[in-house]
C-alpha cells in the first residue's frame, strides 16, 4: 500500500508539473512574435500545388511550384531556386527558376532563353512576391484572430489551426487570401479585393502554423484554399495547397549576387 501511495504521489507530481509548464495560446503567440522579431535570416522550402478550372478552359490547369530560398532580413536579400511544373489542356510545361533579390535589384533567370534579366526590386512579379513571406508575416496575420483559432500542443511544437467556413471567419479568410494570393495580384487586374470577395464562394479554408517548443521559432505553415469565383460572367474554381518549412534560422551567411550574374544580366 505504501509503494502504491508513493507511486501515485510521484505520478500526480509529474502531472501537475506538466500542467504548470503548459502555456496558453496568447503566451505562445507573444513569444513566437518576439522570436520572429529577432530573426535575422532563414532558409525556406515551399511547395505550392494549384488547380484552376474555368468555363473558358478545356480541362483544368494544374501547377506545382517547389522552391528553396535563403533570406536575410536586414539587409534584405534572397536567393531562390526551384521548379514550376504546369499542365494545361494536356500540355505539360516544366520550368527551372532561379532569382536573386536585394533591396534595390531583382535578378531572374529565364530558362527558356537561358538569359539572366535584371529589373528594379519593386518590379518583382507578384506571384514571386508571395513566395518570400517570412514567418513573421504569417504570425502578424493571426494577431487579430488569436481567440478564434484552435491551439494544440504536440510533442515538440505548438500549433495554431484554423478550419473555416461561413461568415464568422470572413475577415480571417480575407487576410489569408491576401497573404497567399497577394493583394497586388488583384491590383494588377484593376480590381479591389473586396470586389473579388463579393463574387467569391469559399468552400473551405484551412490554415496551420507550427511553433517550436524550445525556441518559439515558426517552423512550418500550411494552407489549403478551395473556392469559386465569378469574373465577367465566367466561373472559375481554384484549389491551392501551400506548405512552407522554415529552417536554418539565423544561420544564413551574407547573400551576394554573383558577379557573373551581374555581368550577364540584361536590364529591363
Amino acid at each position: 500500500m505504501k509503494k502504491f501511495t508513493v507511486g501515485l504521489a510521484i505520478l500526480l507530481m509529474g502531472f501537475l508539473a506538466a500542467c504548470g509548464n503548459s502555456e496558453n495560446a496568447e503566451e505562445v503567440y507573444q513569444k513566437a512574435v518576439e522570436a520572429g522579431e529577432n530573426m535575422e535570416s532563414v532558409e525556406m522550402d515551399m511547395v505550392i500545388n494549384q488547380t484552376i478550372e474555368s468555363d473558358a478552359m478545356e480541362g483544368a490547369m494544374e501547377m506545382e511550384m517547389d522552391t528553396q530560398s535563403s533570406m536575410t532580413i536586414d539587409p534584405l536579400a534572397m536567393h531562390q531556386t526551384g521548379t514550376v511544373n504546369m499542365e494545361m489542356e494536356g500540355m505539360p510545361i516544366e520550368t527551372e527558376m532561379e532569382m536573386y533579390l536585394t533591396d534595390t535589384d531583382f535578378y531572374m533567370y529565364e530558362s527558356m532563353s537561358q538569359t539572366w534579366l535584371k529589373m528594379s526590386a519593386d518590379m518583382m512579379p507578384t506571384e514571386m512576391m508571395n513566395t518570400d513571406q517570412t514567418a513573421q508575416d504569417q504570425l502578424e496575420m493571426l494577431e487579430s484572430f488569436i481567440d478564434d483559432v484552435e491551439f494544440v500542443e504536440e510533442d515538440d511544437y505548438y500549433a495554431f489551426k484554423f478550419d473555416g467556413e461561413g461568415e464568422e471567419f470572413a475577415a480571417l479568410t480575407e487576410e489569408l487570401i491576401k497573404e497567399n494570393l497577394g493583394e497586388e495580384t488583384f491590383a494588377d487586374l484593376g480590381v479591389e479585393i473586396s470586389e473579388i470577395l463579393e463574387e467569391m464562394t469559399i468552400h473551405s479554408m484551412y490554415y496551420e502554423i507550427h511553433i517550436d517548443k524550445e525556441t518559439y521559432d515558426t517552423t512550418k505553415v500550411m494552407t489549403n484554399m478551395d473556392f469559386d469565383m465569378n469574373a465577367e460572367g465566367e466561373s472559375l474554381r481554384m484549389n491551392q495547397e501551400m506548405t512552407a518549412t522554415y529552417t536554418g534560422i539565423n544561420t544564413v551567411d551574407e547573400i551576394v549576387v554573383p558577379q557573373e550574374v551581374i555581368d550577364a544580366a540584361q536590364e529591363m
